[in-house]
């Protein structure tokens, strides 16, 4: 079982802040063959050339907040494409413990983690890679002691656990981390539009694309927001 991770709105107080995994299954590396082949094909597109955003996608793969519409235009219809199952936990910062964000983020990623593994209980092993960033690395180390932890208090000590190995990478290492990253964008401007369920308003028919691929999207404030078992519609 593979996860890929990352967070969002990290260091911006206006915009929500975004722990998120994208579970793929066994398919995971044909989807990384053609989110590949798919960054190779738009690579070569000489009419983009020069384009400021488009180079900055040339040399880091895809990212969302940058990616021209010629280039998040392919990637979301890629995305329709292929099976996953998104998980998220999200805040405003008033219901999260930790005086920095970089505490917060860690309890973000003990939480949510901690839940996969239950969830996951009988796999053998869960693979996770969190895109790399400024300060995770710390994290990171202490991360897999804290989630196993947290997860025993959860269930029985004999209820087995899946070994958790956690790697950093980088986008181009791991294509597949664009997933998570254009997940969590779409997520992030619906909570900024009040959760808004107006047809007319992008950034409802953006969340709408993407909700069938939410499993659980958790506010520490809010609670549940939506779910396979309860979606928004």
């Amino acid at each position: 079982m593979k996860l890929f991770m990352d967070e969002s709105g990290n260091g911006n107080p206006s915009q929500p802040l975004i722990v998120g995994a994208v579970e793929l299954g066994d398919d995971a590396d044909d989807i990384e063959e053609k989110i590949l082949n798919l960054y190779k094909r738009l690579f070569a597109r000489s009419s983009l050339a020069g384009f400021l955003s488009f180079e900055e996608f040339r040399k880091k793969g895809f990212h969302s907040s940058n990616d021209p519409l010629e280039v998040s235009g392919p990637f979301l219809e890629l995305m329709r494409t292929i099976f996953f199952r998104a998980y998220m936990v999200v805040t405003d910062r008033t219901s999260v413990p930790g005086d920095t964000e970089s505490k917060r983020i860690e309890f973000m990623y003990v939480k949510l983690l901690s839940d996969l593994l239950i969830r996951h209980r009988r796999e053998p092993e869960l693979l996770c890679y969190i895109e790399q960033s400024e300060g995770m690395a710390s994290i990171i180390r202490r991360l897999p002691d804290s989630v196993v932890r947290q997860a025993r208090e959860k269930i029985s000590k004999a209820a087995p656990l899946p070994r958790l190995n956690i790697t950093m990478v980088a986008k181009r290492d791991y294509m597949s981390t664009a997933i998570v990253d254009y997940v969590m964008a779409a997520v992030s401007r619906w909570l900024l539009a009040d959760r808004t369920t107006d047809a007319s308003r992008r950034p409802y028919r953006a969340f709408r694309e993407i909700e069938p691929f939410i499993s659980t999207l958790y506010s520490f404030e809010y609670g549940r927001i939506s779910s396979r078992k309860d979606p928004l519609h």
